[in-house]
């Protein structure tokens, strides 16, 4: 099915200061081929790992065809680590298998010297209600301090603004010298002042998760992204020089997401 789908039309390789580059979901195929097909026009590779069960964890080979994939085509890899995992959850037993699960992923995907990956911490429903947010938080911090135990450094992981108040994670983030991840998407579906947030923590922003809105939904193409916050974003990647990922699944949005990222980025204005 992918050979009905066509190869990008231009490559992208070191285009901008910043690394371009796109999902491992565009084409409806395998992990090596979505990065065999991308790899010749793009800089890096999202490996989206978003489920941890067992069949879904990288095998010895997979990590083994990447690696080489990516010396051919002189691409870097991020890993989007489980979103599955219940790293906060209440009870012991729960956490210590997610942090269990979660080291494992670290580990093997370590051979492929990702440039960053990228976590997600969801807080429990109703923080306030079920318990304090130290009490949250405490536990996030327990969380992070298990994944530290495999070597990866703190600015090798990224926390991604998901949908609760990013500056719950301030203190974490401080103490153990995290990066983050912006993903523009869920700061727009919150209406979320991206001014605001690059200003706080631009400095430390490894990745960016770019992708629009067509109503309440993200993750299709950038031009879906409303103009200002479009404005704000290219300002600040004139910048930039970690990842850009066009966080999109298919073909069609991809291809639409670099021609806009074009139009960001060559001055002539957007909308």
């Amino acid at each position: 099915m992918t050979s009905k789908l066509p190869m990008l039309p231009d490559s992208w390789k070191k285009r901008y200061p910043f690394r371009t580059g796109t999902t491992s979901f565009i084409y409806p195929a395998g992990y090596t081929d979505n990065v065999a097909r991308l790899g010749p026009f793009l800089d890096e590779i999202e490996l989206l790992m978003f489920e941890s069960q067992p069949d879904s964890r990288p095998k010895d080979k997979l990590i083994r065809d990447l690696a080489r994939l990516g010396e051919e085509h002189a691409i870097t890899y991020n890993i989007h680590l489980p979103t599955d995992l219940a790293l906060t959850h209440p009870e012991r037993p729960v956490r210590d298998r997610a942090d269990r699960i979660m080291r494992d992923f670290i580990l093997r995907l370590a051979p492929l010297n990702p440039s960053v990956y990228v976590l997600h911490l969801e807080p429990p429903e109703n923080v306030h209600a079920a318990r304090p947010l130290g009490d949250w938080q405490q536990l996030a911090a327990d969380c992070l301090e298990n994944l530290m135990q495999t070597g990866i450094s703190g600015r090798r992981l990224a926390l991604e603004n998901l949908f609760f108040p990013f500056d719950w994670l301030d203190s974490l983030i401080e103490a153990f010298d995290l990066s983050v991840c912006l993903d523009i998407g869920h700061l727009a579906l919150q209406n979320g002042d991206l001014e605001a947030f690059l200003a706080t923590y631009g400095k430390r922003i490894a990745i960016g998760h770019l992708h629009g809105l067509r109503g309440d939904q993200d993750h299709v193409a950038l031009s879906g992204l409303p103009v200002e916050y479009r404005r704000l974003l290219a300002a600040w990647l004139r910048e930039f020089t970690g990842t850009v990922s066009l966080e999109v699944f298919a073909y069609e949005p991809l291809l639409a997401s670099l021609a806009c990222l074009d139009e960001m980025m060559g001055g002539a204005g957007v909308g």
